[in-house]
């Protein structure tokens, strides 16, 4: 456990990541101009933006508080020294600044948690569109309830997130911890890999009114300090990120329903038909609570984000699902679809800029077709011309000869040895199928993905370390997706003639 104060790691925090939404606080400070932390958080965006002359008036209504962080040199506690012991006169006068600073800095902690009123409801929002931040989740702790915020590596400060945890977001106890997802370059900018492990950022714990927050850190260059151990978060994390990617496949069923009948289903029964007619294998226990909700959210619009007001989150085991939970993570908030990238061998399923899973897969070179499709056809053990040759899934592109199916020559796998088709390792196709409705798009090209995603593991083992909780470990994926096998799915009666 380190020994560093809060208020000294929450200083140093700050100056490697300084909040970015210079519009908000400016809209805050008009409205409290009395918040001395927002008038120094706004005070640094203008100095980082070359703005000297705002940032110093800035500075100069934050007061006290800019004194704390920005001229705290002493790195001794004078505070401490026996007053009895006749001290140097320098020394004494360290002793009073330090604990001027002190008490600063630690009523700029309590100001960063009061700063705005408490909501008012599950729904409470602060004007903004909804999903473009992350919510509470209701996940169990150790102490309490644990909220939990997503901030993606270059393309979203970790700072942005600790803006609304702190200022937008009012703690009313429990804790709070933002994870970091892993960035990867490619094609049209920066991805998320949500595929691999989310990496402990931070943590709140916020008790009472009036109660100071104790802020826990676990990424060392976050924050030029020694990192606290973040394994109590493995398990509640683990959740949360279960039950988003549940809502997600969801909400791609509903888009996906939407698309061909040009209508919502009314009930989830409708995503359960037969074949012909299987949108989805089954629902979760969870996905049944949330289809009322997630189905309102669609029907309003912005992909099922608009019904929440404060942007999503999943809810732990038992909980029952609200309008906040069921709101589309900001990363993951565009309905799934498939990209398959032939100078690779890797199919992605994404939700926009997403990597929400990741395989290698076999192509046939030029005879792998290439442009957009959509999966016309789910079957179960496809029977093909010779026995196994198709594996226990089948997935037909756009009621064409070619699909994506398993393959009885796993050593194909990363290679040009198909008839045109993209095979898949066994339990990479039984999970894609599973998370990917029918009439998810799929585009076919080369140049579509990160290059970075090569050499990643099969499906929710992609450069996982299963969760471990250690220190920098990060907290991967826990298994496959899976959903229950509610519906037939099979079509004994027809021989497929895919190309392999």
């Amino acid at each position: 456990m380190s020994t560093e104060k809060p208020d000294e790691k929450l200083a140093q925090f700050l100056r490697h990541n300084p909040i970015e939404d210079r519009v908000y606080l400016k809209e805050y400070v008009r409205d409290h101009p009395d918040q001395r932390m927002a008038w120094y958080l706004l005070g640094r965006e203008y100095a980082a933006r070359g703005d000297r002359g705002k940032a110093a008036y800035c500075y100069a209504q934050s007061g006290e508080i800019y004194e704390a962080f920005e001229k705290r040199k002493i790195t001794v506690d004078w505070s401490a020294l026996d007053s009895s012991v006749p001290w140097p006169q320098e020394l004494k006068t360290a002793a009073k600044r330090s604990r001027r600073r002190k008490a600063a800095l630690t009523a700029a902690l309590l100001a960063l948690i009061a700063l705005l009123p408490a909501p008012a409801g599950p729904a409470a929002g602060d004007g903004r569109p909804a999903g473009s931040a992350a919510a509470s989740a209701e996940l169990p702790a150790a102490d309490g309830g644990l909220r939990v915020y997503l901030a993606a590596e270059k393309q979203t400060s970790a700072s942005g997130a600790l803006e609304r945890m702190l200022l937008r977001d009012r703690p009313t106890g429990g804790e709070a911890v933002l994870l970091s997802a892993q960035s990867a370059d490619g094609p049209g900018g920066g991805w998320i890999a949500w595929h691999r492990p989310l990496n402990p950022l931070l943590s709140v714990a916020s008790g009472g009114p009036g109660e100071a927050a104790a802020i826990a850190y676990f990424d060392a260059a976050a924050c030029n300090c020694r990192p606290d151990d973040p394994g109590r978060f493995a398990e509640p994390a683990g959740a949360w990120r279960q039950r988003q990617e549940q809502l997600l496949v969801l909400r791609s069923a509903l888009e996906a329903y939407r698309a061909a009948s040009g209508k919502l289903p009314e009930g989830p029964e409708e995503l359960l038909r037969p074949y012909p007619d299987n949108v989805m294998s089954g629902l979760t226990p969870y996905m049944r609570e949330a289809f009322p909700l997630v189905r309102e959210a669609a029907a309003a619009g912005a992909n099922g984000q608009a019904a929440a007001g404060t942007g999503g989150a999943g809810t732990a085991p038992g909980a029952k699902p609200t309008a906040a939970s069921v709101a589309a993570e900001e990363a993951l908030s565009e309905p799934l679809a498939i990209l398959i990238d032939t100078k690779l061998h890797r199919l992605a399923l994404v939700s926009g800029r997403t990597v929400v899973r990741s395989y290698e897969v076999g192509l046939g070179g030029a005879r792998t077709p290439l442009g957009e499709f959509a999966v016309s056809e789910k079957v179960r053990d496809p029977k093909g011309r010779k026995k196994g040759e198709f594996g226990t899934r089948g997935m037909t592109l756009s009621d064409t000869d070619y699909a994506i199916h398993g393959t009885r020559h796993p050593s194909s796998i990363g290679k040009d040895e198909s008839l045109g088709c993209i095979r898949m390792r066994q339990e990479d196709v039984e999970e894609l199928f599973d998370m990917a409705p029918k009439g998810t798009k799929v585009t076919i090209g080369s140049g579509l993905l990160p290059a970075g995603l090569v050499g990643d593991g099969s499906g929710g083992d992609s450069g996982a370390s299963k969760g471990s909780g250690a220190p920098g470990a990060g907290f991967g994926p826990k298994g496959a997706f899976k959903l229950p096998s509610e519906v037939k799915e099979t079509n004994p009666g027809k021989v497929y003639r895919w190309l392999d």
